[in-house]
């Protein structure tokens, strides 16, 4: 055990640090009556949590994106070349 850690808000161990989203993005964001975006949250194979935001592009098109932070999955859901955000992919990751 000698490179692993509790961290708070984790269950378990771990021997690396992992990603949160902060208190209102993700999962733990406000109802989309309140903000017009829905959020919710995945986590890659390394237990980091992806924020994943439901909006429309500037051609009124549903989205999702993803990120790091809600801020930075808007701004991928608005990207026109990505279909969907790449935290859904296998690859990268955050």
């Amino acid at each position: 055990m000698s490179d692993q850690h509790w961290q708070d808000d984790r269950v378990g161990q771990t021997d690396h640090p992992q990603h949160r989203a902060g208190d209102d993005e993700g999962y733990r964001a406000p109802r989309v009556e309140e903000t017009g975006v829905a959020q919710s949250s995945i986590f890659d194979g390394k237990g980091n949590e992806v924020v994943v935001v439901s909006t429309t592009d500037a051609e009124g098109n549903r989205k999702q994106g993803t990120g790091a932070s809600a801020e930075e999955a808007r701004k991928d859901a608005q990207n026109p070349k990505q279909p969907i955000g790449e935290g859904f992919g296998t690859g990268g990751g955050h």
